[in-house]
């Protein structure tokens, strides 16, 4: 009894990603508390957008994150059969009609509560956002996935929009008191810059990921006629994109490394030497010595360490403020 309750729970936590849905809310509550409130509402933060409609903010992110797993897995099921059969949920645990059902209930329930967050913020274009999310993840799934390149684009940009997202809500929350907005316009520059920059991050990481994971499902991805990248121009090429990716990435980081420690943060340039750039260091090591679907699986779960990572250094940033 104590082990099928074991083994539903397991397959539920893969069905909706847990470990992934867990980064989204810790992403959005540290960007709300560590970037946001620190940086625009130092002296009034009280001002700061409710907390409830921040919470259902959360919640609308999580919905539409996890209904875009659920038809992932949808229409993997083919792929999943192969690439991991252990691990495989559809029309095992639960049927694909159910899926569906599923689907559309929890994106209904999202779109519904973005459309009452634009009407609480006066701006009835953010509302659309959330359909436009929706129907992306339900392309992706359905056609883009076995497109050169355009899924993996997708995924990484998604992976941004949960960034972006939460600082383009407080964008128009604070917009709708004209003196508070004018009155932080140049910390509303310096958050921006900071939020441009994780997102550039978040992107560029799940970039990486995502072409790893095109490396380790490559045989069942052959098997359905996906045209991704190690499909398409072989293992060798493809470790140099990644490479190529990765190496400016940490480019990138090692220039807002430099702004910071101008700045007298050296917590934070610390930090990502010791953390990020350590670990993507180890990872280029790893990459040109990978050659089976285990390396590949490896590197992708240091790719999500070395992205959580980068996001817990929000703490550092919080800290030096």
């Amino acid at each position: 009894m104590g082990h099928g309750v074991t083994v539903v729970l397991r397959s539920l936590s893969q069905l909706i990603r847990l470990p992934n849905v867990l980064i989204i809310i810790l992403t959005q509550l540290l960007i709300r508390y560590c970037i946001m409130q620190p940086y625009l509402y130092a002296d009034m933060p009280g001002l700061i957008s409710p907390l409830p409609d921040f919470l259902i903010l959360i919640l609308v992110t999580v919905l539409i994150a996890v209904a875009g797993y659920m038809i992932n897995d949808y229409f993997d099921v083919k792929v999943d059969t192969i690439n991991r059969p252990d691990r495989l949920v559809v029309n095992r645990l639960i049927s694909g009609k159910a899926i569906i059902k599923l689907h559309i209930i929890l994106n209904a329930l999202a779109i519904m509560l973005g459309f009452y967050l634009a009407w609480r913020i006066k701006a009835i274009s953010f509302g659309f956002i959330f359909p436009l999310i929706s129907g992306l993840l339900w392309i992706y799934s359905a056609k883009y996935k076995r497109v050169l390149f355009w899924g993996n684009f997708i995924v990484s940009g998604l992976s941004a929009f949960v960034i972006m997202i939460v600082w383009l809500f407080e964008f128009f929350w604070l917009r709708m008191d004209t003196v508070q907005f004018v009155a932080t316009i140049i910390d509303i520059r310096w958050v921006t810059y900071l939020i441009i920059g994780y997102s550039a991050f978040a992107f560029l990481i799940s970039m990486v990921r995502e072409i790893i994971k095109d490396l380790e499902d490559a045989e069942g991805d052959k098997s359905v006629g996906c045209n991704t990248l190690p499909l398409v121009v072989g293992i060798k090429y493809t470790h140099l994109v990644i490479a190529g990716i990765l190496l400016l990435t940490m480019m990138l980081l090692g220039y807002a490394q430099a702004i910071l420690y101008r700045l007298g943060m050296y917590m934070a340039f610390w930090y990502f030497i010791y953390t990020v750039q350590a670990g993507s260091v180890y990872f280029f090591i790893k990459l040109f010595l990978a050659g089976g679907k285990q390396d590949y699986h490896f590197l992708s779960s240091l790719c999500k360490l070395i992205m959580v990572a980068g996001i817990l250094s929000m703490q550092i940033i919080f800290i030096s403020n």
